[in-house]
């Protein structure tokens, strides 16, 4: 929603700015009242005000695109919640669309955190209810564990790592995920975690080494320098 306003916002002051930009010389020089009234001044302000126009047009277009898909999204997520399991024909049946749309739609439901959805892919059902658990288990894996890689996640569910992260973000938005993550790195951290980690040693007591990865209360890690056995 942020987005789309600021879209709206720009797109606006864009157009209008880039309308009067051009507006303006191409009024003086036809009507000889401008300051300016030469037809290099006329160019130069149409060239101004296309610089400023056209991408105005286009954030209005994209604002535009925002609007439809957030009311499709609505009405996909009201289906949704009507219904335990739903196959994407039977969904794209029920919202008048296609399945490549209710697909795309479920994907931004998902990251907005409106409701929680799984797909099962053994069945190929979209799940809401029992997607619910599932997240609510992921989250518990991560709060138990303190700090896990996408890698261990993905082998302990069995979901796939852009799985994980639509669930994780999914659920930080609906406020059930309070901890960390980095994507770059493939590791999440819980609440607790997190909290651990900004007390955690970040050198090495036996050779005062940078530790990469400095360990958490309870954790045993090795020192890449001095093979030395170093715990939280």
């Amino acid at each position: 929603m942020v987005r789309t306003a600021l879209k709206w916002t720009f797109g606006i002051l864009l157009t209008i700015t880039g309308f009067f930009s051009a507006g303006i010389p191409i009024i003086g020089y036809v009507f000889d009242v401008s300051w300016d009234n030469s037809f290099g001044g006329m160019i130069s302000g149409i060239v101004m005000g296309s610089i400023l126009f056209i991408p105005g047009i286009i954030l209005l277009i994209l604002a535009f695109i925002d609007v439809g898909n957030n009311a499709f999204d609505l009405k996909v997520s009201k289906i949704l919640e009507k219904h335990d399991r739903i196959t994407p024909a039977v969904l794209a049946e029920k919202a008048h669309s296609n399945e490549e749309k209710v697909e795309k739609s479920v994907s931004r439901i998902i990251e907005k955190g409106l409701i929680i959805v799984y797909f099962d892919k053994a069945t190929g059902d979209f799940v809401t209810q029992e997607g619910r658990s599932i997240a609510e288990r992921l989250i518990g894996i991560i709060n138990s564990k303190r700090r896990i890689t996408l890698e261990e996640l993905s082998i302990e569910t069995g979901m796939t790592v852009e799985e994980i992260k639509r669930i994780v973000v999914g659920m930080e938005k609906r406020g059930l995920f309070t901890g960390t993550y980095d994507w770059k790195s493939g590791k999440i951290l819980s609440r607790e975690g997190s909290d651990q980690l900004a007390q955690a040693p970040t050198n090495c007591p036996h050779c005062g080494a940078h530790l990469t990865e400095p360990p958490l209360p309870g954790e045993e890690i090795k020192c890449d320098y001095c093979g030395r056995i170093i715990t939280g």
